[in-house]
């Protein structure tokens, strides 16, 4: 995408760019734009601010650049941030030959000893959704019917003389809310 149709996609989500008194660029939005719109344009910056700066005649200055950064296999923006061009140059060298001055920059020590970008492209992975191999049912994620049979008969051996749960002795209310207990799911049915 050029910086031209990077600029147009922003400004159709609503987001204004302008260039600060220090040369920064500054993003303004009523609604924050998308992520892959903001990696763009922070991917983009530079290029940017040159095509928003008409002291450089931009769009000759932007498609000039353009041109030297495709001859070096590289992209605009790492040939001004590594200082290979001055943010001038592209105003003094904008009618100059672009061959020759690519290969001036491929023949300096700067260009020739520079540490070597390892540029990433964005790999999309699906979602797989994990299922879990098994599932541990424990009180807190127990139907609503367990929670009662488990109260009853709990509230019921707390209370009774005769009901002894270690030993598996109930009176006859105990083996009635045992038997609940034990035949209610713990799970709830969907």
């Amino acid at each position: 995408m050029s910086t031209a149709e990077l600029m147009h996609r922003a400004s159709a989500a609503g987001v204004e760019m302008v260039v600060s008194q220090d040369g920064c660029l500054q993003l303004r939005a009523v609604h924050p734009p998308s992520d892959d719109l903001l990696v763009e344009l922070a991917a983009h910056k530079i290029e940017i601010i040159i095509a928003l700066n008409p002291a450089n005649d931009s769009m000759l200055s932007s498609a000039w650049l353009a041109r030297v950064a495709h001859l070096l296999g590289t992209r605009p923006a790492v040939l001004l941030e590594e200082g290979h061009l001055e943010p001038h140059d592209l105003a003094e060298l904008d009618r100059a030959d672009v061959v020759l001055v690519a290969d001036i920059i491929r023949a300096s020590p700067a260009w020739n000893h520079r540490p070597q970008r390892v540029e990433q492209t964005a790999e999309i992975h699906a979602v797989v959704e994990v299922k879990p191999q098994h599932i541990i049912f424990t009180a807190a994620t127990a139907s609503q019917a367990w929670r009662v049979a488990d109260a009853a008969q709990t509230n019921h051996l707390m209370s009774c003389d005769e009901c002894h749960a270690a030993t598996g002795r109930y009176c006859a209310a105990g083996i009635d809310l045992r038997q609940r207990y034990n035949n209610t799911p713990m799970e709830a049915s969907e």
